[in-house]
């Protein structure tokens, strides 16, 4: 006799907070957001390439540590409070880890110190800074690092 059930498959992140990143073309909307970024700043400040790029870099590494490292649970209610002791990055994927949605964001503030270091010719301060900026982006996105707090810094009480 034939299966007359529809085999539903569940989505792979029910987490409304985080279900958005997996959508199509939002690594591309993510990269081109950077770049427009780096066009806007070039344009208004007049500045040099490499001076963008080290803004573009260290404003990235100011907004992604806040909104994806440091502010805990979620905006909605109706997850009943199962993620509030949970970091935006720590419920990406259900925390699961070495994803391509976790590789892409490692991969993405490493290419921006990578383009930002370059064009200052490796110049200090701006080398200090964005190498500053990428290592603690980076030792923050390890996995060793999921769910852990450094001296108890922004950890539950």
């Amino acid at each position: 006799m034939p299966n007359l059930h529809v085999q539903a498959v569940p989505p792979v992140d029910l987490n409304r907070n985080t279900e958005w990143f997996t959508y199509p073309g939002v690594w591309i909307s993510y990269i081109l957001i950077l770049f427009f970024s780096w066009l806007i700043v070039i344009s208004f400040l007049r500045c040099s390439s490499g001076a963008a790029w080290t803004i573009i870099h260290l404003s990235h590494f100011l907004v992604t540590y806040h909104w994806f490292h440091w502010k805990k649970g979620t905006p909605f209610a109706d997850d009943q409070g199962i993620y509030n002791g949970l970091t935006w990055w720590e419920q990406i994927d259900s925390g699961k880890q070495l994803t391509r949605n976790r590789k892409f964001l490692t991969v993405v503030p490493v290419v921006l110190y990578l383009v930002a270091s370059h064009a200052t010719d490796y110049q200090h301060p701006m080398l200090f800074f964005n190498t500053l900026a990428v290592f603690v982006l980076v030792v923050a996105k390890f996995p060793n690092m999921h769910k852990v707090r450094i001296f108890g810094i922004n950890g539950d009480h």
